[in-house]
């Protein structure tokens, strides 16, 4: 897994409180109990012995391939996985998201090199980034979220060249962005932040389970403003923050903003 020398260590990550009550599981594999149990104890969740606990809202099963996150009370929503190399063939596809001209990448800006995902999630803006040539740092606080992640990570290690040369540009810290950011040596080119908000128009089914999930296992960013301003310090070029196209911008006064179809890019210069 690459790192990132100059991430702050024994630093425990402020996770914000979950909207369920999440545990831990294994399949029906034999050798899969004892990777369950170890996730368990790393993430301090409890394991249980059935994939369908009555009690619990979200159950992170470890399967003999891969860490899925289930949500209990929704079945319908099915299996969520960090499966970046699904992610890769969708960005070779004709019309894809995979342009230098596509609103994030210019938001971002083409001269810059060292990107912060300060709010990572399940790493679709990090892996767009890092297939563009960007090196991404993404942070996640929610461990249950970060444990997806990383595991979707070992796996495109492991995958073809040109997706394992994809993932070693992205490396994924377990930390509170706000506690993080300001230990970075040296600092971020830019700072990108996606804060969680609710989706007001219709998307694909696969978008809108895996943001129902990832609020369950995570809960809302409400902090988002405190972390723009640490961000905006921290950044060398600019801070961009991801927003809905109909919302205000999260701060007053971006330089510039970029449109896509649903969201808004609004990018704040940090250089003087």
């Amino acid at each position: 897994m690459p790192t990132n020398p100059s991430t702050p260590k024994n630093r425990a990550p402020a996770t914000p409180k979950p909207m369920g009550l999440i545990a831990v599981a294994g399949s029906d594999e034999a050798a899969t109990l004892s990777t369950a149990t170890a996730l368990a104890h790393e993430l301090r969740l409890p394991f249980v012995a059935t994939q369908q606990p009555k009690a619990t809202d979200i159950v992170l099963v470890c399967t003999a391939e891969h860490i899925e996150a289930r949500d209990i009370r929704a079945p319908r929503i099915g299996p969520i996985v960090v499966d970046f190399m699904s992610m890769a063939a969708a960005f070779r596809r004709p019309g894809s998201a995979l342009s230098r001209r596509q609103p994030l990448a210019r938001a971002i800006g083409a001269h810059n090199y060292l990107v912060a995902d300060a709010t990572v999630g399940f790493g679709h803006d990090a892996w767009l980034l890092a297939t563009l040539g960007y090196k991404v740092l993404g942070f996640e606080r929610c461990a249950p979220v970060a444990a997806l992640l990383r595991d979707g990570l070992r796996r495109a290690l492991a995958g073809e060249k040109d997706e394992s040369t994809i993932a070693m540009r992205l490396s994924l810290i377990t930390a509170d962005a706000r506690t993080a950011l300001p230990g970075l040596h040296p600092k971020p080119d830019v700072v990108y932040i996606d804060p969680m908000f609710p989706p007001k128009r219709r998307k694909s089914a696969a978008v809108k389970k895996e943001l129902r999930v990832l609020r369950r296992l995570a809960g809302d960013d409400n902090d988002a403003v405190e972390l723009f301003e640490i961000g905006r310090r921290c950044a060398a070029d600019r801070i961009v923050v991801k927003r809905p196209d109909d919302a205000p911008p999260l701060v007053p006064k971006p330089t510039v903003s970029y449109a896509g179809k649903l969201v808004r890019y609004d990018v704040y210069y940090t250089r003087t």
